[in-house]
């Protein structure tokens, strides 16, 4: 049942919103790997094999990122500090970063905190994965803590974006507000009137969801991005054949910008304004988010290519019609579907 209802969904501020009610007794989905190979995990092989059953090549790309510090910048690197509101505090040089950003054990434990217990000192942690992604299923199992303006994020933001915000799309996987025992998982996109879609779901009872560790889990496709907590499905969101592509082609990208690479950012902000709960942030607690590994899987097929790699796409030349409800692209005696694979 969809309800249109004021939320905040995103990272930027409070939005109205079309949102699929998840109930807790909904049936439990898990994610099918089956093709799937691992090609990211920030575990230790020793970890991940304990895990799961892997290849040598599997193996191969366990990283151990969250081991140590010089572990971790192989992979990541340090968001900077920005004017908005969610990195406008981040640590910006290594003795403040090393207060916030901790490997212990093969977790990444980030922080935000005030070294001199002062509101306008407090600095807050993150990290953004150097590394690109287009279409995987990614597992991250976290936990973080319920405080006034606590604000943890794990989302995604494409590697070369197009058209600016929102039209360049945003995957928020998880995100968590002040006390609430609220998670939201958001899309962002273009052509919806600059309206995220998403749902916020939350365990029934009077126990804190986020307390204990989860997995948040996207399943990413080329027509659909779907949202999963401890194997859980709890919201989709599907490109939508219906719009008017041929007399409105910038909507192609806008529906659904997710045909690029898009990489991982993990982050503990706070929030510190009205749209997240308008709450200033507690000088003397320290705000915690712990990360216990990162996963990505994707098949071989996962590599093809993307329309915007069609050299023709943009031409005028070119011609745009539906065939059994798919987008073809054709442009002389070439055509092409619109994930960019040449289909005559």
């Amino acid at each position: 049942m969809a309800l249109q209802i004021f939320l905040r969904m995103s990272t930027h501020r409070f939005v109205t919103a079309f949102v699929l009610l998840f109930i807790s007794c909904a049936v439990s989905a898990q994610i099918d790997k089956t093709g799937y190979s691992l090609v990211y995990s920030s575990e230790s092989p020793e970890v991940a094999s304990s895990a799961m059953t892997l290849t040598d090549e599997e193996l191969a790309n366990c990283t151990g990122d969250f081991l140590n510090k010089e572990n971790l910048e192989r992979n990541w690197l340090y968001c900077p500090r920005h004017s908005s509101k969610w990195n406008m505090r981040m640590a910006e040089n290594d003795e403040d970063r090393a207060k916030v950003h901790i490997c212990e054990n093969g977790t990444l434990r980030m922080l935000a905190l005030s070294p001199d217990s002062t509101i306008e000192n407090c600095i807050t942690s993150g990290i953004k994965m150097k590394q690109g992604y287009k279409y995987g299923i990614f597992e991250i199992k976290a936990k973080c803590h319920p405080h006034a303006s606590n604000f943890p994020a794990i989302w995604m933001m494409p590697s070369n974006p197009q058209g600016g915000w929102p039209y360049c799309g945003e995957i928020d996987i998880m995100e968590q507000i002040g006390t609430s025992s609220i998670v939201y998982s958001t899309v962002h996109v273009g052509a919806r009137y600059d309206q995220p879609v998403g749902v916020d779901y939350s365990y029934s009872g009077n126990r804190w969801f986020n307390t204990a560790y989860h997995t948040y889990s996207l399943l990413w496709t080329k027509t659909c991005l779907t949202f999963y907590c401890d194997g859980k499905k709890v919201f989709e969101y599907a490109k939508d054949n219906t719009l008017d592509i041929e007399n409105n082609p910038s909507y192609e990208h806008a529906q659904f910008p997710y045909n690029e690479e898009f990489y991982i950012i993990l982050d503990q902000a706070l929030g510190m304004n009205r749209n997240w709960g308008d709450e200033d942030p507690d000088p003397e607690y320290t705000y915690e988010t712990d990360v216990a590994y990162v996963r990505i899987f994707q098949k071989s097929e996962d590599e093809e290519l993307n329309c915007a790699t069609i050299p023709a796409y943009d031409s005028p030349n070119i011609r745009k019609y539906l065939r059994d409800n798919h987008i073809c692209i054709v442009c002389g005696d070439k055509e092409y579907n619109i994930a960019g694979n040449r289909i005559k």
